[in-house]
């Protein structure tokens, strides 16, 4: 049967019910219909936002200025706000595609930088896990030139991107872990608060 001949179908069976509770009754449907297809829509978004606040990447300056000649001494975090337990690997992976330090200028444009430690992760132990409670974090220290991330004084933003560079399947039959949510590579990247820094002469 064609849309056509449904709409027609459907039009007799309501033919018996007077014409301003017919139009109800049509609304009603058409908006049943358009709310199943928002939820429907939404919901995988819905579930990733959800998965995504297990665990929260904040990043922070010892300073809020330094000399250009000088050194950027950073503190960055990976803290669980969600669930009861989180597993985390023990390094960070620095690198494309796992974690790295994004600069921008004072207009928002991307400043190429000499800042890529990028670090090959190596094989996994049984022990190279982090298991955090919530309310828990990890952290490290980056104590860099600043010139492996500017070339010239001036106001600039940093934010870091955090990727695991472990998949659940290898770190699971490697990893000795509790049954515990694992902030794995399948989870995506994580974006930190963004820092301003001035560079000064």
């Amino acid at each position: 049967m064609t849309s056509g001949q449904n709409v027609k179908s459907c039009l007799r069976q309501l033919s018996w019910i007077p014409a301003h509770e017919r139009r109800t009754l049509l609304f009603m449907k058409r908006f049943s219909w358009l709310l199943l297809l928002s939820l429907a829509t939404v919901y995988p978004a819905f579930t990733q936002e959800t998965a995504n606040k297990m665990l929260k990447v904040s990043l922070r300056s010892e300073n809020p200025s330094c000399n250009i000649n000088g050194d950027l001494q950073l503190e960055i975090t990976r803290e669980n706000v969600g669930a009861p337990d989180l597993i985390v690997p023990r390094w960070w992976g620095w690198g494309g595609g796992r974690t790295n330090i994004w600069v921008y200028d004072d207009k928002g444009k991307e400043v190429v930088t000499t800042f890529l430690a990028d670090e090959l992760p190596p094989p996994p132990k049984p022990w190279d896990f982090i298991l955090l409670d919530r309310g828990e974090f990890v952290g490290t220290r980056v104590n860099e030139p600043v010139k492996h991330f500017v070339s010239k004084p001036g106001v600039y933003e940093l934010v870091v991107e955090y990727a695991s560079y472990w998949s659940e399947q290898d770190a699971r039959e490697v990893m000795k872990m509790p049954d515990a949510p694992f902030w794995s590579r399948e989870r995506g990247s994580l974006l930190s608060n963004r820092i301003k820094v001035i560079v000064t002469k």
